[in-house]
């Protein structure tokens, strides 16, 4: 594992989870399903799913913990250390047209359709960074290149009339971010949740875009998933882990605000007050193809995989 990606595995170490464990009576009839996901709302479907006692009913013993990365999201699950994985849509993709066996099992979150989205490119308010092209000879971090956000990054330069090319980029994890921007030590970043609210509340930042809703309208933005020969040799576990999560999902994207707060703040140790101003992602069950094979393009455009059938790709098991 290389120096940068175990520096992301610090940096969400301190990113607190509510991770489950079944009662030392039940765990040897139940089946162990370990995960890896980012530390975002997006997964939060996992915490509703064992409160709610779905996921024990379907005789499955979830547990999970953070990566900061969805690089490493990957690497956890093709290495065969975690059962299913959480992570951007893209990440899995790419693995999957540079030979590696990973397949879409279920989504997580898609774009908000209108800004604000969940996440921003900021800038402090006192910069004189106006617009994309600006951002040239500048230092910024949209977190690990070759990331999902890397690659809209360069599309979104490139669409308004910038270089990806000429901008100083610096691998750096996302709750680190908002302290290196408002000490000077970048002039870009790119801003998700909980920073984004966070930074925003503080009045000292200004937001040049919202590069996913600019690239791809509506796109699926994290999805579970999983090594394609551990689904084959696992169906019914996999089955029923998907049918548990695709419940938990519908409910998040029906409860009452107040409740889905709730589950939020308890998944993400963020405070309840905050949780209220953020821009959640939209919480769904069924993928956007439509959205997948766009960003299947852009990767492929930027050389970074082969092309594939993308509908092959998504587990109908």
């Amino acid at each position: 594992m290389s120096r940068t990606r175990r520096t992301f595995i610090t940096g969400a170490a301190a990113f607190s989870f509510a991770a489950s464990r079944a009662p030392a009576f039940a765990q040897q009839r139940l089946t162990p399903i370990r995960i890896v996901v980012t530390p975002v709302t997006n997964y939060t479907g996992l915490l509703v799913a064992r409160d709610k006692g779905w996921f024990e009913e379907q005789g499955l013993n979830v547990s999970w913990s953070p990566v900061a990365q969805t690089a490493i999201a990957v690497e956890a699950t093709y290495g065969g250390s975690v059962e299913f994985a959480g992570g951007g849509v893209l990440e899995p993709m790419i693995a999957r047209g540079n030979g590696l066996d990973m397949m879409l099992v279920v989504p997580s979150a898609r774009i908000r359709p209108e800004a604000p989205d969940n996440s921003a490119i900021v800038v402090k308010a006192s910069s004189a960074i106006q617009k994309p092209a600006d951002l040239a000879g500048k230092r910024a971090s949209v977190g690990l290149l070759n990331s999902i956000n890397h690659i809209h990054f360069i599309e979104w330069m490139r669409r308004n009339g910038g270089d990806a090319k000429t901008v100083q980029l610096t691998e750096i994890p996302f709750p680190q971010m908002p302290d290196a921007l408002m000490q000077d030590r970048l002039d870009a970043v790119w801003a998700v949740e909980p920073f984004f609210t966070i930074l925003k509340k503080s009045g000292n930042v200004r937001v040049i875009g919202y590069p996913y809703q600019e690239n791809i309208p509506n796109m699926d933005i994290t999805a579970m998933f999983a090594k394609e020969s551990w689904l084959k040799a696992n169906t019914d576990a996999a089955k029923r882990f998907r049918d548990v999560f695709t419940r938990a999902q519908k409910f998040m994207a029906e409860a009452p605000k107040a409740d889905r707060d709730d589950f939020v703040s308890k998944f993400t140790s963020v405070r309840p007050e905050l949780v209220a101003e953020m821009s959640l992602p939209i919480f769904v069950s069924a993928f956007n193809v439509q959205s997948l094979r766009a960003n299947v393009e852009l990767a492929v455009g930027q050389k970074l995989m082969k092309s594939i059938d993308v509908d092959s790709m998504i587990w109908k098991g």
